[in-house]
C-alpha cells in the first residue's frame, strides 16, 4: 500500500494545466501528464522556431527543474527574461532556482517583483505557488501565503483550486484535497486534470466506482491525455478488472515515456489475464532495461502457480524475495508464495505470507476464507476465530459466520479435552502434577461456553434453524454431564421439533441424535428419582423408551435401543 500511494501522490502533483485551453500547447500537456522529456523536445522545438517565446523559455525551464536540471533550467529563465523584460513569468522562474539554491532572500525579492508587475493577474500568484509546491525542493509557507492571496484576488479561478488540493495532499489531508479538486470543476466543469486528480484521490480512498466515473469524464474531455490511462489502468488493477487494466495500460505505454515500472506492471496485468508469454517477453525487456532479476523471478513464480509446477514456483520466489527490495513488494507477491507454500505442505510459512499480504492490504478479504481453513487444518482454532471476526466486520453473513465461530471455539475445547485426558494418564503413574490437568480442564469448559454463547446467537439470529440448537444441545451435555439442568434437553427438544417437520429422511441421523440424549437424560433422571420418588421414577423412565422406540423405528439394528428394550424386557417397535 505504500508503494502505491507515493506512485498515486507523484501522479497527483504533477503540475497542472493552469487554465483549460484548446490543444494548442501540447508541451502544457506532457507536462500535466509528467512526461518530462516529451514536454523538454516539444519547448526546444517550439523555441528553435521562435527563439523569443517568453512562455515556452519558461516552460522549457519548469521541465528542466522536473528533472532536476537547475543550471539548464536557470538558462531557460533568463533567455525568456532577455525576451521580455517586463514579463513576471520569467521571474517567476527565477525564484524558483534561488528556492532550489536555498537562497530564501532571492527567493522572496524575485516572486514579490513578480507579483507587482502584474497584481491582478490570478496566473501569477498561481504560478508562484506551483512553483513552491511541485518540485523537488519546496516552500510550502511561501506557496500558501501567495496561493491565499491569489484565492482572495480571485475565488473563482479554477487552477487555484487544482493547486490548493495539490496543498492538501503533500499533508496527506485527502479530503480537504478532493474537495478542491471538487471546487476546481465546479468553476470550471470542462477541467480534465481536475477529474483525473480527483479520480486518484478516489482511488486513494478505495471510492472504486467514483474513481472510475472521475477518470472516464477526464477522458471524455480530453482524449489526447497520457497519465489518466495509467490512473484508470492501475485503478482497474487493484479491483481485478485486468482487461480494463490491460486495455487502459496499452493506450497508456504507446503514447507514454515508459519505464521499466511500467512494463512490469503491464506484465503483471497481462499475467492475470492469462496471456503467459507476452507477460514473460515483456519482463525480459524490462530486465534489459534495469538488469532486475527479480521481476522476471516474480511473474514466473506466479505462473508456476498457475501451471501447478507448485515446487519450481516456491523456488522462484524463495530466490525473488532473497533480491527484491522488500519495501516494493506488492500484496501478490505474498499470496502466490503462500499458495505455493500450501501445495508444497508448508502450512506455517504459507499462513505468515497469506497475513503479510492482507497487512499490505486489507481489503483481499478472499484470502480470509483460505487463512481459515490453513488454521483449522493445522488445529489453530483460535486464530480462525480471528479470521471469520475480520470476515464478519467485512460484510460476511453474521448467522453463517457466527455458527462457524462457534464449532472452532468447539473445536478448540476438544483440544484441551484430548490434552486432559493425556495428563489424566500422566497422572495415574505420577508423571504430572495434579494441577496441571485442573488448568486444562479449566479451558476446555471455558471454550465449550465459548462455543454456546456463539450457538445461542445463532438460535437468536434464525429461532427455526435447527444446526444452533443442536450444537447448543451438544455444548451443554458437555457442560453438564450429570444433566444437573435442563438447557441441553431444551436445545435438542427445540432442535427435535425442526428436524421433524422437515425432511425426515434427509434429517435421520441428527433426529437420532437428538432422540439419544433426550433418551439417555431421561434415564439417566429416571436413575436419580428411583429411591426418592418412583412414581416419578417410572414417569421418566417411560420418556426414554418412547425416545429409544422413535430410534428404533428409524433405525431398528441401533444397539442401544435393543439393549434398553432387551433389558426391560418390552416388545420391539414395529415399523409403520
Amino acid at each position: 500500500m505504500k508503494r502505491l500511494t507515493l506512485l498515486i501522490l507523484g501522479t497527483v502533483l504533477a503540475i497542472s494545466n493552469i487554465q483549460a485551453q484548446p490543444n494548442t500547447n501540447q508541451g502544457q500537456y506532457f507536462l500535466d501528464d509528467s512526461q518530462f522529456h516529451q514536454a523538454r523536445s516539444f519547448f526546444l522545438s517550439r523555441i528553435k522556431s521562435t527563439p523569443g517565446d517568453v512562455r515556452a523559455n519558461c516552460s522549457l525551464g519548469d521541465t528542466y527543474l522536473y528533472l532536476q536540471q537547475p543550471d539548464s533550467a536557470k538558462i531557460a529563465y533568463q533567455n525568456a527574461l532577455a525576451s521580455d523584460p517586463k514579463s513576471p513569468f520569467p521571474l517567476i522562474g527565477l525564484g524558483k532556482i534561488a528556492l532550489w539554491n536555498g537562497d530564501k532572500t532571492a527567493e522572496l525579492e524575485y516572486f514579490e517583483k513578480a507579483r507587482k508587475m502584474d497584481k491582478k493577474n490570478p496566473e501569477v500568484y498561481c504560478t508562484i505557488a506551483k512553483g513552491c509546491f511541485d518540485h523537488a525542493k519546496k516552500d510550502t509557507a511561501t506557496g500558501n501565503r501567495f496561493l491565499t492571496q491569489g484565492i482572495e484576488l480571485n475565488s473563482k479561478y479554477a487552477p487555484f483550486h487544482i493547486v490548493a488540493g495539490d496543498y492538501e495532499l503533500i499533508r496527506h489531508r485527502y479530503g480537504p484535497a478532493s474537495n478542491a479538486y471538487d471546487r476546481a470543476i465546479y468553476f470550471d466543469p470542462a477541467y480534465a486534470l481536475a477529474y483525473r486528480k480527483l479520480g486518484v484521490i478516489h482511488t486513494l480512498a478505495r471510492a472504486n466506482r467514483d474513481a472510475v466515473n472521475a477518470l472516464a469524464k477526464s477522458i471524455e474531455l480530453n482524449t489526447d491525455q497520457i497519465l489518466v490511462y495509467k490512473n484508470l489502468g492501475d485503478l482497474y488493477y487493484l479491483i481485478g478488472k485486468y482487461p480494463e487494466a490491460e486495455k487502459n495500460y496499452r493506450i497508456y505505454i504507446s503514447r507514454a515515456e515508459v519505464s521499466a515500472e511500467d512494463k512490469e506492471r503491464l506484465a503483471i496485468i497481462l499475467f492475470f489475464n492469462k496471456n503467459y508469454d507476452e507477460s514473460v517477453k515483456l519482463l525480459e525487456e524490462v530486465m534489459k532495461l534495469s538488469k532486475n532479476e527479480s521481476v522476471l523471478l516474480r511473474v514466473r513464480g506466479y505462473i508456476a502457480y498457475e501451471t501447478q509446477k507448485y515446487a519450481e514456483g516456491v523456488s522462484y520466489l524463495d530466490k525473488f524475495f532473497k533480491i527484491h527490495d522488500p519495501e516494493k513488494n506488492i500484496p501478490s507477491d505474498y499470496v502466490y508464495y503462500g499458495r505455493l507454500l500450501q501445495k508444497v505442505g508448508k502450512d506455517t510459512m504459507a499462513i505468515s505470507s497469506f497475513n503479510k499480504a492482507l497487512a499490505l492490504d486489507s481489503t483481499k478479504t478472499e484470502l480470509y476464507d483460505e487463512l481459515s481453513k490453513l488454521y483449522i487444518a493445522n488445529k489453530m482454532h483460535n486464530h480462525a476465530v480471528r479470521i471469520y471476526l475480520k470476515m464478519m466486520a467485512n460484510g460476511a453473513d453474521k448467522l453463517a459466520t457466527t455458527f462457524l465461530i462457534g464449532k472452532e471455539y468447539y473445536f478448540q475445547a476438544e483440544v484441551y479435552h484430548s490434552q486432559y485426558d493425556s495428563l489424566m494418564n500422566l497422572q495415574k503413574i505420577s508423571k504430572v502434577p495434579f494441577a496441571d490437568s485442573l488448568a486444562v480442564n479449566a479451558l476446555k469448559r471455558a471454550y465449550y461456553q465459548k462455543a454456546d454463547s456463539s450457538f445461542a446467537v445463532v438460535t437468536t439470529l434464525n429461532d427455526k434453524y435447527a444446526g444452533g440448537f443442536i450444537w447448543r444441545g451438544r455444548m451443554n451435555s458437555f457442560l453438564d454431564p450429570e444433566a444437573e439442568g435442563t438447557l441441553a434437553k431444551e436445545s435438542y427438544e427445540k432442535a427435535l421439533a425442526i428436524y421433524e417437520a422437515g425432511d425426515v429422511v434427509k434429517n435421520r441421523r441428527s433426529i437420532i441424535e437428538c432422540c439419544r440424549f433426550l433418551a439417555s437424560y431421561y434415564y439417566l433422571n429416571s436413575e436419580k428419582n428411583v429411591k426418592t420418588d418412583k412414581e416419578k421414577a417410572a414417569t421418566l423412565k417411560n420418556s426414554s423408551v418412547e425416545y429409544f422406540r422413535k430410534i428404533l423405528l428409524i433405525d431398528p439394528a441401533d444397539a442401544q435401543g435393543l439393549e434398553v428394550f432387551k433389558k426391560l424386557k418390552i416388545a420391539l417397535p414395529k415399523a409403520q
